[in-house]
């Protein structure tokens, strides 16, 4: 009796252990891109449990569990995983409607199919304060479409979370909407592979140099184009390997109202985490140079 009474307690201690526990998976000695414009961090650690980043830190501050599957990050480099604001030329969320009675309608099928966010384009100014009205009770993230400085300037007015695309029927870019975009953060993905040459891609890209040097928010959309063509099209643009990175994860999960649980490296965050063999920071081309990914808390090598 008293032999199973010293037993018990041990029973007891297994039986209530966490379940993924045992489905720990560590990445370790990896150069971190955390998503949110840090330095990158040599000899990381980062702990993944279930889908979840459970730790991240370096080898000399983060314990490795003695249980956990441990992945050789040596010589390699993680990164979130790329998040797309507007994955479809026509995205899932795309209101389109006349009336004040159809924009609320289109709202509700929208949110009854789950998607992310609400997407507006041209529309009659009644339909599309109707939408907008919708969409914030629902708090979802409105995005607004745009290939015109004026339909910039009606969208901020009306109060979307997020551009999608960019201005290209002029060059000189009101200071007021620059510093209205930048101090409401509002973030702007200029959708640039998506453009076919001759449609004002030039002056794209160049106005989205003199966004980011304004200090906006700019994101990634590949609105039915590739997303590391995305990523590679706003470096030709001029935007620097490392902040590229930062709009293609951590500020496009946060045009979607993620940023509490994804497009970032951080404990609590999902486990959606990139080990590349060569490094994005230098040439943002290397994204396409996969050695292994997380995909919720899935890894799989290629």
């Amino acid at each position: 009796m008293r032999r199973y009474l010293v037993l018990l307690p041990i029973l007891l201690l297994w039986a209530c252990k966490p379940p993924e526990e045992s489905h720990m998976k560590v990445v370790i000695g990896a150069v971190m891109m955390d998503g949110l414009g840090g330095p990158p961090v040599s000899n990381s650690v980062v702990v993944v449990s279930g889908n979840e980043i459970r730790e991240v830190g370096t080898s000399s501050n983060i314990p490795i569990p003695a249980e956990a599957d441990k992945i050789d990050g040596g010589g390699r480099f993680l990164a979130p995983g790329l998040v797309d604001v507007c994955a479809a030329a026509e995205p899932r969320g795309m209101i389109q409607a006349e009336s004040a009675d159809e924009a609320r309608k289109a709202v509700a099928a929208v949110i009854a199919g789950h998607a992310p966010a609400i997407h507006i384009g041209k529309m009659p100014p009644a339909a599309m304060q109707a939408a907008l009205e919708a969409a914030r009770e629902a708090s979802l993230p409105i995005l607004g479409h745009i290939a015109t400085q004026a339909e910039a300037k009606s969208l901020v007015d009306r109060g979307v979370s997020g551009l999608v695309g960019m201005i290209r029927d002029t060059e000189d870019l009101d200071p007021g909407l620059l510093n209205r975009l930048r101090d409401l953060k509002i973030v702007v993905a200029p959708a640039l592979a998506s453009l076919p040459a001759g449609s004002g891609l030039e002056m794209a890209r160049r106005n989205t140099a003199r966004m980011f040097k304004a200090g906006v928010l700019l994101a990634a959309a590949s609105a039915g184009a590739d997303l590391q063509r995305e990523a590679e099209a706003l470096a030709d643009a001029g935007i620097p390997p490392l902040d590229v990175i930062v709009a293609a994860t951590h500020n496009s999960a946060l045009a979607l109202h993620q940023a509490d649980r994804a497009g970032s490296i951080q404990p609590g965050h999902e486990a959606n985490l990139l080990l590349l063999s060569a490094n994005p920071g230098e040439d943002i081309r290397n994204l396409r140079r996969v050695a292994g990914r997380f995909v919720a808390g899935e890894w799989s090598q290629k």
